[in-house]
């Protein structure tokens, strides 16, 4: 466990993000249901996620005065380097968290995130374009993190008042999601080898972009169920229930694979894709049951994935984080 808290790698930051999204479904969930309870487990998994970022931050730093080779050789990797983005998404993710408890404090935290994320996918994207050695099989879900990640700041910057910020933000995020779509896809459909285990949960991925810009998109419009959803709602949730039944095609292969990092994939898009869920019962109301069963396996599958993590970093080499 030392070792891995000494130098964390970057993708380490998933769990942010995916600890993060656990609460804001809970607070939906509490929201719909006016339990009281259900605020208590978000506060709980919000609480987690923040103390998980903050050891993974202190981490990241020892790293970088002890060992800045390593975070430089993931900087030029061409798939870790994509993890940078996890960084700045799992801020703005913490600021909506913190929002229900303290609008002031969650304003500093998104402002911080939001400018963190822009000088990372500028400098991602200038990696991507003048890294020569950057090839067609290097392509893969993970390049969707500093792209598509954009379009996860304006769940906090709406309620804060940031709405032009929070559009600019979005409409980068739609156009690359659009772009590193076709990408990757063409990757996985014409280029060998096909994706190594280490990568293949992070398929998984494909399901945050519909998901979380339908929710996006509803704030930003200020569509609340009182009228009936408009086209370009209907078009982003359809696009995520097509692959959250493409993933479910592929449980059989991801339950075969032994435990990585990377499993951690599979954690915010199901939480985007409950929070979604719980949105679209607002139009649909009948989707109320799905969002339930949905917020029930998410849960039980992110707590999974943090008892198997804490397992797996007490080993004296934990060669699984690769």
């Amino acid at each position: 466990m030392r070792i891995f808290l000494a130098a964390p790698p970057v993708s380490a930051f998933a769990m942010v993000m995916g600890l993060s999204g656990l609460s804001l479904a809970w607070t939906k969930f509490s929201q719909v249901t006016q339990l009281s309870y259900a605020q208590d487990f978000a506060l709980a998994f919000g609480a987690l996620a923040a103390l998980v970022f903050v050891v993974l931050a202190m981490g990241l730093l020892r790293k970088q005065i002890q060992q800045p080779e390593k975070l430089i050789e993931e900087w030029n990797h061409p798939v870790k380097s994509s993890f940078f983005g996890a960084i700045s998404v799992g801020v703005c993710l913490l600021s909506a968290v913190i929002f229900n408890y303290s609008p002031i404090i969650a304003e500093y935290v998104w402002i911080f995130g939001a400018s963190l994320h822009l000088i990372a996918m500028l400098a991602v994207l200038n990696a991507w374009v003048h890294r020569e050695s950057l090839q067609d099989s290097h392509a893969c879900p993970v390049w969707f993190i500093p792209a598509v990640g954009n379009v996860v700041i304006p769940l906090g910057g709406v309620k804060l008042g940031y709405i032009e910020i929070s559009w600019f933000f979005f409409s980068v995020g739609l156009i690359f999601w659009l772009v590193l779509l076709s990408l990757v896809m063409y990757r996985l459909m014409f280029v060998q080898p096909p994706l190594p285990d280490r990568l293949k949960p992070t398929m998984a991925i494909f399901l945050a972009p519909p998901t979380v810009a339908f929710s996006s998109w509803l704030a930003l419009t200020s569509q609340t169920g009182d009228q009936p959803l408009d086209p370009a709602g209907h078009l982003l949730i359809g696009i995520g229930f097509f692959f959250a039944f493409f993933l479910l095609t592929q449980f059989k292969k991801f339950a075969q694979l032994p435990f990585f990092m990377s499993w951690w994939a599979y954690s915010f898009p199901s939480a985007s894709f409950t929070i979604a869920i719980f949105n679209y019962a607002q139009f649909s109301p009948s989707a109320i049951y799905l969002a339930y069963a949905s917020i029930i396996f998410t849960t039980i599958l992110i707590s999974g994935l943090f008892v198997r993590t804490l397992l797996a970093i007490k080993m004296k080499d934990p060669q699984w984080v690769d």
